[in-house]
Formats: C-alpha cells, sequence, structure tokens
C-alpha cells in the first residue's frame, strides 16, 4: 500500500475528547516498571511512538490493587504515589500532540500467589484448566462491592495524573471478563451470571463517571467473543454488554477477543491467525451502539481505509506494529507504507517475554524499549566512515548491513543463494509462517536504497573479502546441521536433512517422524533464571529461547501436515521447544491438536532403519514406523571464514548463528549491537 489512507486521518472524539486521527495505540504491557512506577525507559518509549503519529495512546493496564491485582510487572494505580511519574509520562505524550488513555485492570483469577503475594481472586473458585495459576477463592458481595470503589478512586488518579481518558479492562479473561461468563460466574448473588457480570462493569463505569466528573471519558475494552469451547460471551453477548455500557456512561467500545485457554484459530496471537480476524465483531457492535467503536487484531495498513471508511469501526487499533517501527503512525498516514519496518507477528519480542518477566522487545527492532532507540531512519552517522563488507543475506546480514548504511559507511553484502533470507526464509513454507516473507521483501526494497550493495549468487570466500581489503568484515554465514553419525542408519536413503525439507529438494513419504530437540544441540532452551531487582513478592525472570533447529522442526511438522502428511514428532528432550514462549508454545501445540500432529518427548533414538525409527522411553524399545525420517536435532558452528580472516581485516564480527546459536530474534539482535557500534 502506498496510498494515503485517507479515513484514517479524520479527527475523531471519544466523549469530550477530540483526536486528530482515527489510529489507536491499544495497551500493551511491556514490563517497564519498577515497583509498579513506569521507568525512564517507559517514558522514552511511549514518548517515542507518541512522535510516531496515532492520535490515541492507551497506556498498559494498571492494577488497581498492588501487587495483588498484577499480572505481571504490570503498573500500578493503587495510590497517590504513583500519580508523579505517572505525569512525567503524560507530559512526554502531550508533547507530541497525542492523546492518552490509561488502562486499568484487575487480573482476577489470572495470576499467582507468587505475582500478586496473595490468593487470586475471582468471581468464583473456578481455576483454570491449562493455566498453571493458583487457584482463586470467590469474593464476597462486599469484596465486589469495594472493587467498585478502587476503580473508581484509581480513575481519579488517572485523571489527576494527566490522562485525557481511562479504559476499564473488560478483557481476556481477568476480573470484569471473568464475571461476564456464564461458565465462571456461578454465583447467585446479585453479580452473578451473564446478566450480574454487567451489572458490576456498569457500576464501574457509573462510579468513575460520579467520581472523575460526567465529562471525563471512559472506554471500555471488552472480549467480542470468549472463544471459549466450555462457553463463556459469545459475539451475541457482547453486543448486549456493550449497549449496557453505553447506558451506564461508557464513551467507547473497545474490542478484543479471547481467553488465555481459548483454542480458536480466530484467537491465536501469531502470524498463523487470520488478519483483521475480529474486525467483524467490531461491526457488528457498531450497530447496536451509538458511541464509538474501535478494533485490533493485526490488522494490516491494506485494511485500515475499509475498516474506517466502510463503517466497521470508528477507530482502527494498531499495536504490535508501533513496537517494530516506533515512527509508523507517519509512514502509514502520509501514504508511505512500504517504507514501514514490519512487524510480522512472531509474538517472540513481545508477547513471548512478557510472561518470562522480562522488558519487551522486537525481532524485527531490537532497539525497541532500550534507552538508546530511534527510528531506524535517524540512527546517527558514524564518524568515520568505513568500508564494510558482509558475508551472509540472513535476518543478522540484512540487519548488519541496513544499520551499518544508516549509519553511513559503505556497505557491500554477499549472498551465495538467488533471495535473500537465509535459512529463516524457508519458514515461510509453513502456513503458519508465511509472515517472514514480509521482514525480507522489505529488506529488499530498504538495502538499496540505503546505499548497500547487494549481490545474490556472490559466495563471500575469505579471497574474495581480503582482495576487496573492507575495514569491517561481518561474517553471517549461519551454521551446519548437526548429524548424529554414530546412530545406525542415521544416512539411510529415507533420512533427509530439515532443510533440505523446507527448499523442496527432498522426496517425503506419507508417513513422516521428525526428530528434534535432542541431546546434540545446545540447549539454548535452558532458561536463565535471575531475580527482579526490588520487585515487591521478590519475583524472578524466567529467560529462555529456542534454537532455530527446534523452530526448524516444528515449521516443517506444520508444513507437511498442510499437505496431508502423517507427522509424529520425536524429541529426546522431556518437551518440544521447551525454550519457546508461552504464547508462542502455547498456540503451536494447539494448532498440532488441530492438526493432528503428535509429540513423543523423552524418548532416546536407538536406531533408524527402512521401518522407520527405532525409540527407546520407559525401559521399552518400540518402532515408530515413518516413510520418512527427518532430522533437526541442532546446529554447528561455521566458523572457517571467520578464522580464515582474522588478522587480515582491521575489524572482524561473526553476527547471528554462526557467533552463537539461537533464532532470528538472537540473530538480529547480535547483528544490531555489533553494526551499531562501528
Amino acid at each position: 500500500m502506498s496510498t494515503k489512507p485517507t479515513s484514517l486521518t479524520w479527527p475523531g472524539k471519544i466523549g469530550t475528547m477530540e483526536l486528530k486521527n482515527r489510529l489507536v495505540i491499544p495497551a500493551m504491557c511491556t514490563n517497564y516498571t519498577f515497583q509498579g512506577h513506569f521507568t525512564d525507559q517507559a517514558v522514552h518509549y511511549y514518548g517515542l511512538r507518541a512522535k510516531g503519529g496515532a492520535g490515541l495512546m492507551i497506556l498498559e493496564g494498571a492494577a488497581i490493587d498492588y501487587p495483588g491485582a498484577r499480572a505481571i510487572l504490570n503498573s500500578a494505580i493503587s495510590d497517590d504515589r504513583y500519580i508523579p511519574t505517572l505525569r512525567k509520562l503524560t507530559d512526554e505524550v502531550h508533547r507530541h500532540e497525542t492523546k492518552i488513555a490509561f488502562q486499568i485492570m484487575h487480573a482476577g483469577r489470572q495470576t499467582s500467589i507468587a505475582v500478586s503475594g496473595s490468593q487470586p481472586v475471582s468471581c468464583s473458585g473456578a481455576a483454570s484448566t491449562q493455566l498453571l495459576y493458583d487457584p482463586p477463592r470467590e469474593l464476597t458481595l462486599y469484596e465486589c462491592r469495594n472493587i467498585i470503589k478502587r476503580f473508581g478512586e484509581a480513575a481519579v488518579r488517572v485523571k489527576k495524573a494527566g490522562f485525557d481518558a481511562v479504559e476499564v479492562h473488560c478483557a481476556h479473561g481477568y476480573l470484569l471478563s471473568a464475571f461476564f461468563s456464564s461458565t465462571l460466574n456461578t454465583r447467585t448473588d446479585e453479580y452473578g451470571g451473564l446478566e450480574g457480570g454487567i451489572k458490576l462493569s456498569c457500576e464501574i463505569v457509573q462510579e468513575i463517571k460520579q467520581q472523575c466528573g460526567h465529562d471525563y471519558p471512559v472506554l471500555c475494552r471488552i472480549n467480542g467473543d470468549d472463544y471459549a469451547p466450555s462457553g463463556g460471551v459469545t459475539a451475541i453477548d457482547s453486543r448486549m454488554i456493550s449497549v449496557a455500557l453505553e447506558k451506564a456512561g461508557a464513551d467507547c467500545i473497545n474490542i478484543s477477543a479471547g481467553l488465555r485457554e481459548s483454542d480458536h484459530r480466530l484467537h491465536d496471537q501469531t502470524m498463523a491467525s487470520p488478519r483483521g480476524s475480529w474486525v467483524y465483531m467490531a461491526e457488528g457492535i457498531r450497530k447496536t451502539v451509538n458511541i464509538p467503536v474501535m478494533v485490533a487484531k493485526r490488522i494490516d495498513e491494506d485494511m485500515v481505509e475499509k475498516i474506517v471508511a466502510g463503517g466497521q469501526a470508528d477507530f482502527v487499533c494498531i499495536g504490535r506494529p508501533h513496537i517494530t517501527d516506533p515512527d509508523y503512525g507517519n509512514k502509514l498516514l502520509e501514504g508511505r507504507a512500504e517504507e514501514i519496518l514490519p512487524c510480522i507477528w512472531c509474538a517472540q519480542g513481545c508477547f513471548d517475554v512478557l510472561w518470562m518477566l522480562s522488558p519487551t522487545t522486537c525481532l524485527v527492532n531490537p532497539a525497541a524499549g532500550r534507552m538508546d532507540e530511534v527510528p531506524i531512519d535517524d540512527l546517527g552517522k558514524a564518524s568515520t566512515k568505513k568500508k564494510v563488507l558482509v558475508a551472509g543475506g540472513g535476518p543478522a546480514g540484512c540487519e548488519a548491513a541496513l544499520v551499518a548504511a544508516k549509519r553511513g559507511h559503505d556497505v557491500t553484502l554477499y549472498e551465495k543463494d538467488n533471495r535473500l533470507g537465509g535459512a529463516y526464509r524457508l519458514a515461510t513454507v509453513s502456513p503458519s509462517k508465511m509472515e517472514v516473507e514480509r521482514l525480507f521483501s522489505y529488506f529488499e526494497r530498504a538495502l538499496p536504497k540505503a546505499g548497500v550493495k547487494v549481490l545474490l549468487e556472490t559466495e563471500a570466500t575469505a579471497e574474495l573479502m581480503k582482495r576487496e581489503k573492507p575495514d569491517v568484515a561481518f561474517v553471517a554465514v549461519g551454521t551446519c546441521p548437526t548429524i548424529p553419525k554414530k546412530i545406525p542408519g542415521v544416512q539411510g536413503p529415507n533420512v533427509v536433512p530439515v532443510g533440505d525439507v523446507m527448499n523442496g529438494q527432498a522426496l517425503i513419504g506419507n508417513r513422516i517422524v521428525i526428530w528434534t530437540c535432542s541431546y546434540h544441540c545446545s540447549f539454548s532452551c535452558k532458561a536463565t533464571i535471575a531475580p527482579i531487582d526490588g520487585d515487591v513478592t521478590n519475583m524472578h525472570s524466567t529467560y529462555s529461547y529456542a534454537c532455530r533447529a527446534g523452530y526448524a522442526a516444528v515449521d516443517a511438522a506444520e508444513y507437511l501436515a498442510s499437505l496431508g502428511k502423517l507427522v509424529n514428532i520425536v524429541t529426546e528432550r522431556n518437551a518440544l521447544v521447551p525454550g519457546m514462549g508461552f504464547t508462542s508454545r502455547g498456540y503451536l501445540l494447539k494448532r498440532f491438536f488441530q492438526a493432528n500432529i503428535r509429540v513423543c518427548s523423552s524418548a532416546k533414538v536407538k536406531e533408524i532403519n527402512d521401518r522407520g525409527i527405532l525409540l527407546e522411553k520407559a525401559g521399552i524399545t518400540f518402532l515408530l514406523d515413518a516413510d520418512t525420517v527427518i532430522i533437526s536435532v541442532g546446529e554447528t558452528l561455521r566458523d572457517d571464514l571467520a578464522g580464515d580472516l582474522k588478522d587480515q581485516i582491521p575489524e572482524v564480527y561473526t553476527i547471528g548463528d554462526c557467533h552463537k546459536i539461537g533464532n532470528a530474534l538472537t540473530a538480529i539482535q547480535s547483528a544490531y549491537n555489533k553494526a551499531i557500534r562501528i
């Protein structure tokens, strides 16, 4: 899209709040907090994105009872002492003529004693059947009424801190969302069932209006559908909820969807879900209310005009793309969408790290959240221009080349294949990873525009690079697949490496076994546990990441299942890609179930033969039959080129997987961190 989305530039109004356009950055938690206060990191992060052009920014969920109502490292709005730091943030956002609202929430049953410091509470004692939360206790009637007052008091603090509006979080299975669910809310008092849940949320809206003034805008974020197989809010119920909230005084309905337990494909938070999959709910609700409606969820730049001009919603919420490109709004609103650094909805740097209690980052934009972050087009020039050669056009090589060029260096990139992307581009063969193509389509446009000389079908040999006499060489040639040669039959005709499957070079049978997550890998999946400085309940972060061998295995599994193959996965470790984040891994396993992909973990591979793969588990040896056995058990560093260049070129840096085994996120991070310094 290169045309200007005219309708998105229209001024808008929510209650008494006037907005310069219809683009909204919705609430997205970041973990940029300290003891409930937003840090300077948060001020810089939000200020940079306010400068990016959106009309409204909604700040992430703040606990009305801290830490008891938090789910992760939420900010707090439970006491007046938080107002000064919040005022610092609102002043920064207002400096860029962007309006800002604050989302207030109570986690309800979706927290734990370790996080909140006390037993979770909810509408009932119903615990999650899938999530590892402590069972909640049912709130008393007195406590329900007190929570109404706490929401009102929190909104007063929001107003005092300079926010232009407040948003009440009634979605995603948190406290107020659970009250809406007829399956969770089994109360028999006035707040029981769907009707009782509506009454509770309406009384909260009325309390806020009473305490803040009826002219203070109140937004309500609700689930258009819980997507819960056991029952709960449906797309029909959400219309009733919206009408009731409007009558109670709400000034806007913000449509979201899904519970943590939802397994519907429209709730998948990765790139596997369809684009704009919640718009239909917003369109239906907009026909039932007379207040503005906004909607989120994987909305593409090409969709915004139809959504607003076509009357499907009044405002468009675009969240994660603003993490990737802080200048997203300006580029979109000015008709420069092709210049946007693209979010690929991988969920790795945002959703996944969130539940590890680590700060938000981004696979595509490793500078996200850093105090020195600027839009990529605004990178400062290096004091000395250098000749830079990059060997390899995968994610690390492309990132290093682009950053170095943006900083004013003379850059040439060599890629032995006929396209950029390396091994990561093979993921696009999977129907769940097609969005990865957006990243390399961007690099193919951005690198030449930045002045990078891209030489495809040219292998960067040591002789070539020495002959060019660069000042700096980045070696990003990736890895070689590990082949465990001591396993009998591993080199048989029915055994193929995963790369040959994804690039179409291997003939595949109908019954497939994929061997991955073995003891032949470096096991990056092992979590790094660290205390969170000053945390009020002494929480620890648990950062981990999966390696490219694990990702390649699951990508191949989904690809082959989409072709109608019967796919089984065997791991020697006790789980499949255990280092993958909570969000990505959870949705992956749900998709596996729906595609009939089965996993056997903690199984020792004894032998591969013409009938399949011989396994040992629990002292029992058995055959898992297969026409084809695919190996993705680990990677081996390719360090020969860097070794040959050492002492021949002034600065030689290995980046990406040939520096340390990881994945696309860690590869791009390593490239950025080194390229930004030369």
